[in-house]
């Protein structure tokens, strides 16, 4: 486990030196992003990915507990960027960059610290209590959500409802703004549980009869559940052509096309009120998670094949 830690850090910063860097895609001369936004949101990355390495430190010297890394996922940075903060957002268990992203701009908050205190199980934990590793903020709008598989998707679904339902009624201690967007991530294998295809029927459901239903739904598929292998193309398959769910798909290894994917989800769930199904390609780096010996059950060939393709 640390050799494959050390290994990841020890590749980047060597591809770093010697510049060897991606060739740039085409999106980059259409995007909107602009040069501060980008490195803010590089800053973000790096900030996750260095929270999951201290995390792997934690853990083998005995000093932290189990802990659920976002390498790899950290083009969610992006989300976070482009929808507003006062958009409810549920969060995978991958989301630190997102997170850390979405609390850049409140004056006081202290993600990296607070999230050191998760890792720790410290009774001082703002979000838990130190019970369990949990990404969430009430500054942010981020509900803390623990790793149950699929839980925070039927929720999601009925905060999306419920700022429709307000509206109707004419409420005027509404929370959330009258156009918010409901933002919620999940895995691919997520996606496959029988919560979350409750949570996409009845999404769809509603928007068939017209009903609004302002919510992302986003698949950050990373190819594998914990040890078992998505079957290839399977998301894109069941969900690029589901009634009643607009279908985006994006590159998680570039961020000015998941920017473009994440600004044409916006319109469709601020403007017109309907549900998406943004598919964003990711990697998962480090394995599972911080107990997990990934080369257990997957070739080495496969594993760094995988970090070759770290978006960072």
């Amino acid at each position: 486990m640390t050799a494959h830690r050390e290994r990841i850090d020890e590749a980047f910063r060597a591809r770093v030196a010697a510049h060897d860097f991606p060739t740039p895609p085409i999106a980059v001369a259409t995007s909107d992003l602009t040069a501060r936004d980008v490195f803010e949101v590089f800053e973000s990355a790096l900030q996750s990915r260095r929270l999951d390495l201290l995390a792997r430190r934690l853990g083998k010297e005995s000093r932290g507990y189990y802990s659920i890394g976002s390498s790899g996922h950290e083009a969610n940075a992006v989300l976070a960027r482009t929808l507003r903060r006062d958009d409810l957002a549920f969060l995978h268990y991958r989301s630190g960059a997102f997170l850390i992203e979405r609390l850049r701009k409140i004056e006081g908050s202290t993600p990296l610290y607070d999230m050191t205190l998760s890792l720790v199980a410290s009774s001082d934990d703002p979000v838990s209590g130190g019970r369990h590793k949990v990404l969430g903020s009430k500054a942010a709008f981020a509900p803390p959500q623990t790793s149950t598989i699929a839980s925070h998707l039927p929720k999601a679904v009925g905060a999306a409802f419920a700022i429709t339902l307000a509206r109707s009624q004419k409420r005027g201690d509404m929370v959330l703004p009258r156009d918010a967007v409901i933002y919620c991530s999940f895995g691919d294998a997520s996606a496959n549980h029988s919560t979350s295809q409750g949570a996409f029927n009845t999404a769809a459901w509603a928007a068939h009869q017209n009903s609004p239903m302002p919510i992302v739904f986003v698949c950050e598929d990373n190819g594998i559940g914990i040890s078992v292998p998505t079957p290839k193309e399977w998301i894109a398959a069941n969900f690029s052509h589901r009634a009643g769910l607009a279908y985006i798909a994006c590159d998680g290894r570039d961020l000015h096309d998941v920017r473009r994917a994440a600004l044409e989800a916006e319109r469709c769930a601020r403007l017109l009120r309907k549900p998406v199904f943004l598919h964003m390609k990711t990697v998962r780096l480090m394995g599972h998670a911080g107990s997990d010996v990934e080369a257990t059950y997957r070739a080495a060939a496969d594993i760094e094949a995988t970090e070759r393709d770290d978006p960072l």
